[in-house]
């Protein structure tokens, strides 16, 4: 018997992904808002390819905060 089939829950999986989920989400809005408050620093961004580069660090953190979601919460499950 393996490590991982001895006493896992999928359940902090499933709470990591939503918590990265809604973290990705919350920071494509937060982007959009802006730019529509600011067309100008908008345009700017996208002429530059700036934009493109922060859609990359957007799942990036989204993932990093998933991640360590999922290692908080698998440690308290596996007390």
């Amino acid at each position: 018997m393996t490590l991982l089939a001895a006493n896992t829950s999928s359940l902090p999986l499933l709470i990591a992904i939503l918590v990265a989920v809604f973290v990705i989400l919350w920071l494509l809005f937060k982007t959009v808002g802006f730019i529509f408050r600011h067309p100008f620093i908008g345009i700017l961004l996208i002429l530059f390819g700036v934009l493109g580069l922060w859609n990359y660090a957007i799942i990036g953190i989204g993932a990093l905060v998933g991640g360590i979601v999922f290692l908080i919460i698998s440690y308290f499950f596996n007390q």
